[in-house]
């Protein structure tokens, strides 16, 4: 303890080999099986151990786990190779039916608000519980509550840091009217609405902004080094007004020009009519549009045409 406190380093004189060797061991099976030449890199590539071991030697610490009340077996994969596992040990999870029931009821309820990089943590969370808990249908049920569930996390997380960079992709794209097709765009950011998750940006098809519906994406193709704004990209200037509200939370083409105590002058530039549509309508009557006159009349038009329906139906 005197040579840690002085030199802040762990040596060889501060561990139990026998011991520190055996938790490493569990760690690594408990993650997968192992074969005995993986066992035997990572033993080597240890920053504190860097050394090879014998087959009598690991003997020695599977023993040493088995005596702790874990159980051992060498089986063969795919590939014929065998792989030692460990099939159960005293350090999993104990629960209860009911505990279940309640970790998945708050999991439910956490997933409605949470954006998409503390989902994609929470999901990781439940899967590394899940190896630790001898219960299928707990963790399939858990698997079927996340917005993950239809989505590859690999290419979720690219696409997040293609967002963060604002890289222009081309992508596989299934969509609903015209099957697979690829679609370039320059990507702007990834959230979730009415429960599923959307990658928005300048799509250069139709030179607007738009959104993409993550579980359609199949690939991402191509990330260009440079980006190229689409020509004949049209942007349009809208000016509204919010009253009796707190401070909105902006979107990324939003200004505020000027605010008091009852209302907030915003601009909005997009190239995208109906995201921004659907924006001002999801206001209702705490929002009027200032300007311009054209989309103004537009989305009386609209306002109209949605009381007609009700009173049809």
């Amino acid at each position: 303890m005197k040579e840690f406190v002085k030199t802040k380093k762990v040596t060889y004189n501060l561990m139990s080999f026998t011991a520190f060797k055996a938790l490493i061991l569990f760690s690594e099976l408990v993650t997968s099986p192992k074969s005995y030449k993986e066992i035997c890199e990572i033993f080597y590539n240890h920053p504190y151990l860097r050394e090879q071991i014998s087959i009598d030697t690991l003997r020695v610490y599977i023993n040493s786990l088995k005596r702790f009340g874990c159980e051992i077996k060498r089986v063969k994969g795919e590939d014929k190779q065998s792989r030692y596992v460990i099939t159960s040990h005293p350090f999993e999870l104990k629960y209860t039916k009911e505990q279940l029931q309640g970790a998945l009821k708050v999991f439910k309820t956490l997933v409605k608000n949470m954006d998409i990089e503390e989902l994609l943590s929470m999901q990781e969370f439940f899967e590394k519980i899940g190896t630790y808990i001898k219960n299928e249908d707990f963790i399939n049920e858990a698997k079927q509550v996340s917005l993950l569930k239809d989505i590859n996390k690999n290419l979720l997380k690219t696409l997040i840091e293609c967002c963060e960079k604002k890289n222009q992709i081309i992508i596989t794209y299934a969509s609903p009217n015209s099957g697979i097709k690829k679609i370039e765009l320059i990507a702007d950011k990834i959230e979730i609405s009415n429960s599923k998750i959307y990658l928005y940006g300048i799509g250069f098809e139709y030179k607007e902004y738009g959104s993409f519906l993550v579980s359609r994406i199949k690939s991402i193709d191509s990330i260009k080094n440079e980006i190229t704004m689409p020509e004949g990209l049209q942007e349009i200037k809208v000016v509204y007004e919010l009253y009796n509200t707190s401070k909105p939370e902006l979107e990324s083409y939003e200004t505020i020009l000027e605010n008091d105590e009852n209302k907030f002058v915003i601009e909005a530039c997009t190239s995208n009519k109906f995201l921004l549509r659907q924006r001002l309508l999801a206001f209702g009557p705490n929002c009027k549009i200032v300007s311009p006159e054209e989309f103004k009349n537009e989305f009386i038009a609209l306002l109209k045409d949605m009381k007609a329906g009700y009173y049809c139906g």
